[in-house]
């Protein structure tokens, strides 16, 4: 009956572990842009339509592959300095370097532009979910 009674807890104490996992188990790799990574874009809603159909969340991992140093991309503050590609509300640091990467943990909607060609296209706002 002991056994029983261990093995029990022992169960009991992995199924409640598992319920824990799947949010840190679901993360996801992204290499933002899709293949030609962070570049200057064909169509001006090139980041938009990238987005679109994804489900990010919390812990997510999100890969800038900048090929070409007359790109960079920088966090902005609001929606309204992306929509109107403020570079004055740029949060420091601002990225120019080929193969960096973010982790995205708080849940929000994160503003990122290319302090250089924003007005061309070059922003994205990445939903960041729960789970």
């Amino acid at each position: 009956m002991a056994s029983l009674r261990l093995t029990f807890t022992v169960v009991t104490t992995i199924v409640i572990a598992c319920m824990h996992f799947p949010t840190t188990l679901a993360v996801t790799s992204y290499v933002v842009g899709g293949a030609k990574g962070w570049s200057m874009p064909q169509n001006p809603n090139h980041y938009e339509a990238w987005t679109k159909g994804k489900k990010f969340i919390k812990g997510d991992h999100f890969y800038w592959v900048i090929k070409e140093r007359k790109y960079n991309v920088g966090e902005v503050s609001s929606k309204e300095a992306y929509d109107t590609c403020n570079t004055t509300a740029v949060i420091p640091p601002v990225f120019d370097v080929d193969g960096f990467f973010s982790v995205l943990y708080k849940v929000k909607i994160y503003y990122f532009i290319c302090t250089i060609h924003c007005s061309k296209g070059m922003k994205v706002a990445i939903d960041i979910k729960e789970s």
